[in-house]
Parts: C-alpha cells; structure tokens; sequence
C-alpha cells in the first residue's frame, strides 16, 4: 500500500507553486487534501482538477488569527482525524538592511514563521490527545546563516527551523512525527523577484518530488537540491571570520 494511501492532509499555502506540485503528487497517491491558501478561486481550481474525491478548498490568510481558527473549525467538521499538516505558507520580497523596510519584513516574519505557531496551536492539543500525527513545516537554506538581501525572510525561515527542532525534541516519543523541509532554489512566482544568480534551481514538481519522498520517510530533515543544500549547510559549520569573508563575496 502507498504510503499516503487514504491519508488525510492539510496542506497550508498550496495555490501555486511547490504546494500546489505537492497537493498533485499526494492526491495522486491515494491521499485525501484539503488546501489552504488566500486565493479561493485558485484553491476550488485546483481541487476540482485533483484526481480522486473528498478533496476540501479551504480559504484561509494565515496572518489573521481569528481566521486560522475559523478553518480549522471547518474543517475539523468535516475531517474527524487530520493525519498530516503540511505548513507551506511563504511570502519574500529579496530585502537589504541598507533599504530596511519594516512593513515588508514583518510580513515575511508573520506568514512565513507565525503563521505556523497559529496553526500549530490548533493541530498540536489532537495530536498529543491522539499520539499520533505528521507534522511537516517548510522552511529555506536561507535559514541556516545570514545571507545577503535576506532580511526578513532569513530571519523567518530560521525562526522556523528553530521551531521545528524544538517540536522534534518535545515531541519525541509522542507519537508525532516532525519534519522541516530546507529548499535551496525553486523556481516559483517568489524566486522571480531575484535579480542575482540562483545556482542549480529546480522546478516546482522536482521540488515537490523530492518533499514527498522525504515525509513518507522518517528523517527530520529533508533538504534539496542535495548538491547545492550540502554547500550551505558547510557554510553553516564554518567561523564568523571565514564566513564573512565568503558572505561579501555573494
């Protein structure tokens, strides 16, 4: 039996892009999706082109906390048990320190690293009742040291990196499985923002492979492309001087 097989998943940010690929590729393997994202439009378009049935669009704009806790009503409604939830919610704008911009950073910090604490705070409480469930945060390479025109969204996605280690040790032996997705570069509506080179990107259905491979098995951290996310994460080891040095170089 496929691993997603009858597997009910809540996939939070799946209008384009990487969630979208993903919503594809677990529909198609059995599972049961809801999909949540701002656009309801693009949400009942997708579900309608999804193969097999009882699959939920579910409008929802992660920032507003009332709204969070509306959905997850809805659907806790109509799905008794919520196997898998898949948080994917992302916003970027490419930022420097020198053009600091408050209301894009604390955009970037709200969708990409407290969106997922409102959503944690509706799954978490059913799942330790339960001991049992799958919880899957994404989070960027761009998360693992400082990096140039990064502000906001770096800091963000190292929030959630930090989240989700401390989820993987308080969890443990609960019953829940914890997962953190580290992408390098995806070529996405927020990557065409880049005006610098971005090495070996991928698409969003390679992207989305390599996600699903990853939460069907039990490592904590799932990270690609391997060949550009094994240099960051070397850079990640090295001393501040040496870093910085290479870091101005960028």
């Amino acid at each position: 039996m496929n691993h997603f097989s009858s597997k009910k998943i809540w996939l939070v940010g799946a209008s384009e892009g990487i969630g979208e690929s993903v919503a594809r590729m677990l529909a198609a393997q059995g599972a049961q999706i809801c999909v949540s994202a701002r656009s309801a439009e693009k949400l009942q378009a997708l579900v309608a082109s999804l193969p097999g049935a009882g699959h939920v669009a579910l409008p929802m704009d992660v920032t507003k906390p009332e709204n969070v806790k509306a959905a997850w009503q809805d659907l806790s409604s109509r799905w008794s048990v919520i196997d898998t939830v898949v948080y994917n919610a992302g916003a970027y704008d490419p930022l420097s320190v020198r053009d600091f911009d408050l209301e894009k950073t604390e955009r970037m910090l709200d969708v990409n690293f407290r969106g997922a604490l409102r959503i944690l705070d509706c799954i978490i409480p059913g799942m330790v009742k339960r001991k049992a469930g799958h919880i899957v945060l994404v989070a960027s390479v761009a998360g693992y040291r400082g990096l140039p025109k990064a502000l906001g969204y770096g800091a963000s996605k190292a929030a959630l990196l930090h989240l989700a280690e401390n989820a993987k040790i308080d969890l443990a032996d609960s019953g829940i499985k914890v997962q953190v997705v580290s992408p390098g570069f995806v070529k996405t509506r927020l990557t065409d923002k880049n005006d610098f080179n971005m090495p070996f990107i991928i698409s969003a259905d390679q992207a989305a492979k390599a996600m699903v491979a990853g939460m069907a098995g039990n490592g904590f951290d799932i990270h690609f492309p391997k060949r550009f996310t094994y240099i960051m994460k070397t850079l990640r080891l090295l001393p501040y001087r040496l870093y910085f040095a290479i870091a101005d170089k960028l």
